[in-house]
């Protein structure tokens, strides 16, 4: 093999790896936490929290804590009864935790890369055919 097609299919595998590296990423991402203390959310760095810097008619002002409303005492029921769940009933399975909606489409994007670096490698390649041989 010749040192510049061994040249070539390195760097096609090199990109085809580096092209497999970086397409999940984006699957890895997680939105932000909100803080324990934050009811809004997550803040970002560009906000200051505690201060309204508008004009005193603009500003917000600042809503009183709702009062706690009063509930009444549950009442029971003189005669209860025992409900037994009928036999009509299916039962539904516990969920497991396992989307599959998500792992086709982690199937369908891996199925792209590597058709991808096939298609990638076919088109690098280069096929050189000898020549027939002259008559003599």
């Amino acid at each position: 093999m010749a040192v510049r097609s061994l040249s070539r299919a390195v760097k096609s595998t090199i990109a085809a790896g580096a092209l497999a590296l970086a397409v999940p990423g984006a699957a890895l991402a997680m939105p932000a936490q909100p803080s324990p203390g934050d009811p809004v959310g997550p803040v970002s760095g560009n906000v200051t929290t505690g201060t309204d810097v508008a004009a005193p008619d603009q500003q917000n002002p600042i809503p009183a804590e709702p009062k706690p409303v009063p509930q009444q005492a549950p009442t029971w029921p003189a005669n209860p009864q025992v409900l037994t769940p009928s036999s009509s009933t299916t039962t539904s399975s516990a969920d497991s935790g396992f989307q599959w909606d998500d792992a086709g489409i982690g199937a369908g994007g891996a199925l792209v890369v590597v058709l991808a670096g096939f298609g990638g490698a076919l088109a690098i390649r280069r096929r050189h055919m000898a020549d027939p041989p002259l008559p003599a």
